[in-house]
């Protein structure tokens, strides 16, 4: 993963954020503490930043990191026990209120990041924006990212989601209420449009790679070629060569299908 960084480091150039998010809690990953004090030294990443939903954070680990991470998104919907376990499942909002306060007290910025479900955590919304001031977090960058719920057809289904207009409107009411920015944009954490990374496949293309893991969903695989990982479906086990068809390329992320 260091060697691939570097990589695209150096053709995005200077001034690069470097965001771990995954389609887990990044802190699973057991190597991390060495991968972050590596990244956060390559020449050209200027901001560590990552996604987590504090379960496995502790005072040690928090110290041991500190000096190689910039910010950290803590994903937190809610300060009730109750609505916090119907939408994470197993969580302890205490130790999570624990774990922010440990960050935003550390070289860390922190910021809280709560998903917005209607009809689940309304009325947490307010208190989570307290509770973020309260404790000081924003040191740099905003103190709060709510985000909007959005049904994704492999995620959870908690509901229907809010329409934009109207929750960019609720958010500009919160704004006002208690003078803190929540409408954010690009230019809050210094992002900028650069060149893409071009894709090496193109839809419809035939393939033929072998497989080195299993994938996120069912029946899906992850083989590699020409340098990228592909998302296969297939029945093939790890170690076997298939043959595919590109399917998608959108955004850099390859899809296959075998044929």
């Amino acid at each position: 993963m260091l060697e691939e960084l570097g990589k695209v480091v150096e053709f995005k150039g200077k001034g690069v954020e470097l965001h771990l998010d995954g389609q887990g809690e990044p802190f699973l990953y057991p190597y991390m503490e060495y991968f972050l004090e590596k990244a956060s030294r390559m020449k050209g990443v200027e901001v560590v930043s990552i996604q987590s939903n504090g379960t496995l954070l502790t005072e040690e680990k928090i110290s041991a990191i500190e000096d190689y991470v910039t910010r950290i998104n803590l994903s937190l919907s809610s300060l009730d026990e109750k609505t916090a376990k119907t939408l994470h499942g197993a969580y302890s909002v205490k130790k999570v209120k624990e774990v922010a306060e440990m960050i935003a007290s550390s070289k860390m910025d922190l910021l809280i990041a709560p998903v917005w479900v209607p009809g689940y955590n309304d009325r947490e919304i307010p208190k989570i924006i307290e509770f973020a001031l309260e404790i000081g977090a924003g040191k740099k960058y905003p103190p709060l990212g709510i985000q909007k719920y959005i049904p994704y057809r492999y995620g959870r289904k908690a509901g229907k989601s809010m329409p934009f207009k109207e929750f960019y409107r609720r958010l500009e009411e919160y704004e006002k209420e208690y003078g803190v920015k929540l409408v954010l944009g690009p230019e809050d954490f210094g992002m900028e449009k650069r060149p893409k990374l071009s894709c090496p496949f193109r839809r419809g293309e035939r393939v033929r790679a072998r497989v080195v893991c299993e994938g996120r969903l069912k029946g899906e695989k992850v083989c590699v070629a020409r340098g990228r990982s592909i998302a296969v479906n297939t029945d093939k086990r790890v170690g076997e060569f298939v043959e595919f068809e590109v399917v998608s390329t959108k955004d850099g992320i390859i899809i296959g299908v075998e044929r």
